[in-house]
């Protein structure tokens, strides 16, 4: 699966839950830079591929001051999500090695998600630095951080089903000792 459909797939599941706090009416009994909102808003952007407006969201929502318990997560789903955009030069300037920075930099903040996307870019092709072992750590990582499929969303679901394909694709490719130093890597994520 491609990285555009699993960030579609994921933006598609997670957004009805997002639609329903940010309707026109209750946008009137918030400030205009509700992070929730902006996150909202972003997606409808990426939705309608508007990227550049959905960037801009996504950079306001990671730039944005915290306020209310709960906005730190928005933060780093925005970061992770504008960092595909990055990664794929989609209405910004693509700048892959800085989008696996980010990942990074979102994986700190909580994000589940960044870790199938540095899964998927060290095992990709067109990313310079492949590197299946990192590839098969990150997938593995999302199993470390959360052993049980079942305790997840529908959407983290997704990002979990998509770590095992992954997985599995990595694996046969490698040797007994590279799955180990994987596996070791994976840890060090944690």
């Amino acid at each position: 699966m491609n990285f555009r459909l699993l960030t579609i797939s994921f933006l598609f599941l997670s957004s009805p839950v997002l639609a329903d706090k940010c309707k026109i009416e209750y946008l009137g009994e918030l400030e205009y830079t509700d992070i929730e909102c902006q996150f909202y808003m972003g997606t409808t952007a990426y939705r309608n591929e508007v990227y550049e407006v959905a960037a801009a969201h996504w950079n306001f929502v990671i730039a944005a001051p915290l306020k209310f318990e709960g906005e730190d997560q928005f933060q780093a789903m925005a970061l992770s999500t504008v960092t595909f955009l990055t990664y794929q030069g989609l209405g910004v300037k693509q700048d892959r090695n800085l989008a696996v920075k980010n990942w990074k930099d979102a994986v700190l903040k909580g994000d589940f998600e960044a870790r199938r996307h540095l899964g998927m870019a060290y095992s990709d092709k067109n990313y310079k630095k492949v590197d299946l072992v990192k590839a098969l750590g990150w997938y593995e990582s999302i199993f470390l951080v959360q052993p049980d499929l079942e305790v997840l969303d529908e959407s983290d679901q997704g990002v979990y089903q998509d770590a095992l394909d992954g997985a599995k694709s990595i694996k046969v490719k490698l040797s007994t000792s590279d799955i180990q130093k994987a596996m070791e890597f994976a840890q060090s994520t944690v």
